[in-house]
Protein backbone atom coordinates (compact mmCIF):
# COMPACT_ATOMS: atom_id res chain seq x y z
CA UNK A 1 0.00 0.00 0.00
CA UNK A 2 1.77 3.07 -1.31
CA UNK A 3 0.56 6.47 -0.12
CA UNK A 4 1.58 10.00 -0.99
CA UNK A 5 5.03 10.99 0.42
CA UNK A 6 6.22 7.35 0.49
CA UNK A 7 9.88 6.76 -0.43
CA UNK A 8 10.24 4.09 -3.10
CA UNK A 9 13.25 2.19 -4.40
CA UNK A 10 13.82 2.17 -8.19
CA UNK A 11 14.51 -1.31 -9.58
CA UNK A 12 15.47 -0.47 -13.17
CA UNK A 13 18.64 1.04 -14.65
CA UNK A 14 17.11 4.40 -15.57
CA UNK A 15 19.53 6.33 -13.32
CA UNK A 16 17.41 7.06 -10.24
CA UNK A 17 17.93 5.31 -6.92
CA UNK A 18 15.21 6.68 -4.61
CA UNK A 19 11.99 8.45 -5.52
CA UNK A 20 9.12 9.95 -3.52
CA UNK A 21 5.48 9.39 -4.47
CA UNK A 22 3.68 12.64 -5.28
CA UNK A 23 0.33 11.44 -6.59
CA UNK A 24 -1.52 8.21 -7.26
CA UNK A 25 -2.98 8.15 -10.77
CA UNK A 26 -6.26 6.56 -11.91
CA UNK A 27 -7.53 5.62 -8.44
CA UNK A 28 -10.87 7.38 -8.05
CA UNK A 29 -11.11 8.36 -4.39
CA UNK A 30 -8.56 5.80 -3.18
CA UNK A 31 -5.56 7.09 -1.29
CA UNK A 32 -3.24 4.09 -1.70
CA UNK A 33 -1.65 2.25 -4.60
CA UNK A 34 -0.89 -1.45 -4.91
CA UNK A 35 1.07 -3.56 -7.41
CA UNK A 36 0.46 -2.49 -11.02
CA UNK A 37 -0.80 1.03 -10.26
CA UNK A 38 0.73 4.13 -11.82
CA UNK A 39 2.14 6.79 -9.49
CA UNK A 40 3.71 10.19 -10.11
CA UNK A 41 7.16 10.35 -8.50
CA UNK A 42 9.93 12.86 -7.86
CA UNK A 43 13.59 11.77 -8.06
CA UNK A 44 15.39 12.15 -4.71
CA UNK A 45 18.76 10.43 -5.23
CA UNK A 46 20.64 9.23 -8.31
CA UNK A 47 22.80 6.18 -8.91
CA UNK A 48 26.53 6.90 -9.12
CA UNK A 49 27.99 7.19 -12.62
CA UNK A 50 30.97 4.99 -13.39
CA UNK A 51 33.01 6.68 -16.12
CA UNK A 52 32.44 9.94 -17.90
CA UNK A 53 30.87 8.50 -21.04
CA UNK A 54 27.65 7.53 -19.32
CA UNK A 55 24.99 10.15 -19.99
CA UNK A 56 22.37 10.65 -17.32
CA UNK A 57 18.79 10.13 -18.42
CA UNK A 58 17.47 12.20 -15.52
CA UNK A 59 18.36 14.75 -12.91
CA UNK A 60 17.44 15.26 -9.29
CA UNK A 61 13.95 16.61 -8.51
CA UNK A 62 12.56 15.68 -11.93
CA UNK A 63 9.04 14.29 -12.10
CA UNK A 64 8.35 10.94 -13.79
CA UNK A 65 5.65 8.28 -13.93
CA UNK A 66 6.27 4.92 -12.31
CA UNK A 67 4.63 1.52 -11.91
CA UNK A 68 4.53 -0.04 -8.45
CA UNK A 69 6.14 -3.49 -8.84
CA UNK A 70 6.77 -4.57 -5.22
CA UNK A 71 5.06 -3.77 -1.93
CA UNK A 72 5.63 -4.84 1.63
CA UNK A 73 1.90 -5.40 2.11
CA UNK A 74 0.90 -9.08 1.96
CA UNK A 75 -1.26 -9.90 -1.05
CA UNK A 76 -3.31 -13.09 -0.95
CA UNK A 77 -4.47 -14.73 -4.15
CA UNK A 78 -7.76 -16.60 -4.47
CA UNK A 79 -5.94 -19.88 -3.90
CA UNK A 80 -4.79 -18.65 -0.48
CA UNK A 81 -1.12 -18.20 -1.30
CA UNK A 82 0.30 -14.90 -0.02
CA UNK A 83 3.23 -12.93 -1.34
CA UNK A 84 5.05 -9.86 -0.05
CA UNK A 85 8.44 -8.28 -0.70
CA UNK A 86 11.14 -6.69 1.42
CA UNK A 87 10.68 -3.12 0.22
CA UNK A 88 8.36 -0.88 -1.75
CA UNK A 89 9.70 -0.61 -5.31
CA UNK A 90 8.81 1.12 -8.54
CA UNK A 91 9.87 0.90 -12.22
CA UNK A 92 9.97 4.22 -14.05
CA UNK A 93 7.99 4.63 -17.27
CA UNK A 94 7.45 7.41 -19.81
CA UNK A 95 4.15 9.18 -20.29
CA UNK A 96 3.40 6.74 -23.16
CA UNK A 97 3.72 3.77 -20.73
CA UNK A 98 7.10 2.64 -22.10
CA UNK A 99 9.87 1.74 -19.61
CA UNK A 100 12.74 4.21 -19.19
CA UNK A 101 15.27 1.55 -18.25
CA UNK A 102 16.43 -1.48 -20.21
CA UNK A 103 16.87 -3.95 -17.35
CA UNK A 104 15.04 -4.70 -14.11
CA UNK A 105 17.19 -6.04 -11.27
CA UNK A 106 14.46 -7.41 -9.02
CA UNK A 107 11.98 -10.24 -8.77
CA UNK A 108 8.54 -9.20 -10.00
CA UNK A 109 5.15 -10.73 -9.18
CA UNK A 110 3.58 -12.68 -12.03
CA UNK A 111 0.26 -10.85 -11.63
CA UNK A 112 1.85 -7.86 -13.38
CA UNK A 113 1.52 -9.82 -16.62
CA UNK A 114 -2.27 -9.71 -16.35
CA UNK A 115 -2.22 -5.98 -15.55
CA UNK A 116 -0.88 -4.86 -19.01
CA UNK A 117 2.76 -4.72 -17.87
CA UNK A 118 4.08 -7.63 -19.96
CA UNK A 119 7.08 -5.58 -21.14
CA UNK A 120 8.23 -5.05 -17.53
CA UNK A 121 7.89 -8.76 -16.73
CA UNK A 122 9.93 -9.65 -19.83
CA UNK A 123 12.79 -7.37 -18.70
CA UNK A 124 12.91 -8.80 -15.17
CA UNK A 125 15.36 -11.41 -13.97
CA UNK A 126 12.75 -13.57 -12.27
CA UNK A 127 9.01 -13.67 -11.62
CA UNK A 128 7.24 -15.15 -8.63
Amino acid sequence: MIQVQTLLKVVDNSGAKLVRCIKIKNKRGKSSASVGDIVLVSVKTLRPRYGRRIRLKMNKSEIHHGVVVQTRKLHRSKSGVGSSFGCNSVALISSQDKPLGTRISATLPSRLRGLKWVKLVAMAKKTV
